[in-house]
């Protein structure tokens, strides 16, 4: 097992903090080291069945650098190295052979007390290590329910929810394909066939669900329907969109819409709409986005048609995206929801309504940084978008001005996955990482729960300040808060959710933030606070 060094991600939530202080009790403060022992530590490193050994980073005056794990990390294991062999080592009281991981130390929510003490082989010198561990509250998480599936690792599929099964159709793997399966569950998945009538493949594609039949375009734009997902008709060849990829399709007041795309050397910001998939009417000659590729499905929320972002990006370079959000009551008026969204430009991201949101999920961009995006963003109202970030699995700050982190939290970041709202469940499925994946995720928010980690520890005298935020209430109404427990020093803002106050004296506190809407929906976080003294 080894030490794991990659860069932390912005906006990592604080979770479980293990701070490593030092007392030393040497029976004479004149002695040197050598003549008295030397109750050091060569090596310090925390392991879980979640992730491997991880070294901790020495800080000045014996201590180390705090080190954080994530909400379903339950125990860790300790190993102490000292400096001298024949060096003992107790592990919470129990003696713990020199070099050797202790049993499993169980993790509660908060803090957890607890101790390393090394004795030199002198038997004299001493010094205890006084661990102070805190774990992740309760938050949104993802599964990983599969990590490797029956079907070939690709992006670039159809995804599609139809008859109480996720649909993965065709894809990049690297040469495309057109095979169909279908799984109820996001473990056991079904070949059903494959698109026989298609000779290019699958890339890309529009992929609708219309009165009862899957309908899936493949790479030559040949427009197939199916109500089993077993035999498969061409509906046309001859659209009025065909020669183009990457427009957005979209079922929409009992319609099929076609919406941009790039072909023939040009980007498209036409629109058209069809009640058979046959015949196709220009409802849009140039909409007043801009003309552009939509990797991502135009959406429907509220009965209206978005498009969020987009690009023309060309190969690679110049790197054109947007990252405005356009509404359409109709499919032919439209309005500029917002200009500029909070989350990068970019290409190949995922798009779903989950929740009664609006969500964006990965994508790829070439600059600044040419780079796969794993972030996460959803948005009520088209306008006002939100980032939903995951603790990763264990990280500390590291040495050299390199981080440390160990992330199994979530899935690695990439573009062109496949993306699902089923069974009230997001669900991330394969993509373009490099190596291509056939992976499966899933992320269930039961509703109204709080995304925020609560700050567990301050200095008495100085203001404490913790922003809580919960989201997802059924309603979407707007969330207030109010504290149930709490000391009386401590209040909360009803609007803003910040819990703030100055502690008199040290001390530990039960703390129960409620938010809760009109509509009557609540949701609770409970935490301990520790207040201790200034050093």
């Amino acid at each position: 097992m080894t030490g794991i060094s990659i860069p932390v991600r912005n906006a990592v939530l604080a979770a479980v903090v293990i701070c490593l202080t030092l007392a030393a009790n040497a029976p004479d403060a004149n002695l040197s080291a050598a003549a008295a022992g030397d109750a050091g530590l060569r090596e310090l490193t925390l392991t879980s069945p979640s992730f491997g050994a991880v070294k901790l980073s020495p800080r000045m005056r014996n201590r180390y650098a705090p080190v954080h794990v994530a909400q379903d990390i339950d125990v860790v294991r300790l190993t102490a190295a000292p400096k001298e062999p024949g060096a003992e080592v107790r592990i919470n009281g129990v003696s713990v052979p020199a070099g050797t991981a202790s049993a499993d130390i169980p993790l509660r929510p908060g803090l957890n007390p607890m101790t390393i003490e090394v004795t030199a082989p002198d038997g004299k010198t001493k010094i205890v290590f006084s661990p102070k561990v805190f774990r992740d509250y309760a938050g949104p998480a993802w599964k990983k329910l599969a990590d490797k599936s029956p079907w070939a690792p690709r992006d670039s599929a159809g995804e599609l929810v139809f008859d109480g099964r996720m649909w993965l159709i065709g894809g990049f793997t690297p040469g495309l394909v057109n095979d169909v399966w279908a799984s109820r569950d996001g473990v056991t998945w079904t070949r059903t066939g494959e698109i026989a009538g298609s000779k290019s493949g699958v890339d890309i594609p529009l992929a609708f669900v219309f009165k009862n039949k899957m309908w899936v375009s493949d790479a030559d734009n040949k427009l197939f329907s199916s109500a089993d997902g077993v035999d498969w008709s061409m509906v046309t060849d001859t659209a009025p969109w065909r020669g183009r990829g990457a427009a957005g399709g979209v079922v929409f007041r009992d319609r099929l819409w076609v919406l941009g795309g790039a072909g023939d050397g040009k980007f498209y910001n036409d629109i058209w709409s069809s009640d058979d998939g046959l015949n196709w009417t220009l409802e849009v000659e140039e909409a007043p986005w801009s003309k552009r590729t939509l990797h991502n499905t135009p959406l429907v929320l509220d009965d209206k048609l978005w498009i969020i972002g987009g690009g023309a990006t060309g190969d690679y370079y110049p790197f054109r995206t947007y990252n405005d959000v356009w509404c359409s009551p109709d499919g032919r008026n439209w309005q500029r929801v917002t200009d500029e969204a909070p989350w990068p430009g970019r290409t190949w991201g995922s798009t779903v309504v989950y929740k009664g949101r609006l969500w964006l999920l990965g994508g790829f961009r070439s600059e600044p940084t040419w780079e796969n995006l794993g972030d996460i963003w959803y948005s009520a109202d088209g306008a006002d978008w939100h980032r939903l970030t995951f603790p990763a699995t264990c990280r500390h700050s590291g040495y050299n001005n390199v981080p440390v982190v160990v992330n199994n939290s979530i899935w690695a970041p990439r573009h062109e996955m496949s993306v699902y709202a089923f069974e009230d469940r997001l669900w991330v499925a394969g993509g373009m990482v490099w190596p291509l994946m056939n992976d499966v995720w899933c992320l269930e928010i039961p509703g109204l729960m709080f995304v925020t980690q609560p700050v567990i520890e301050d200095f008495a005298g100085t203001r404490y300040a913790y922003r809580a935020r919960a989201d997802f209430n059924r309603s979407r109404d707007k969330v207030r808060y109010r504290l149930v427990d709490n000391p009386a020093w401590l209040t909360v803002g009803a609007e803003s959710g910040v819990v703030e106050g100055t502690a008199p004296a040290p001390g530990d506190a039960q703390v129960t933030v409620e938010a809760y809407d009109a509509a009557g929906e609540t949701a609770r976080q409970t935490y301990t606070l520790h207040i201790v003294p200034p050093r």
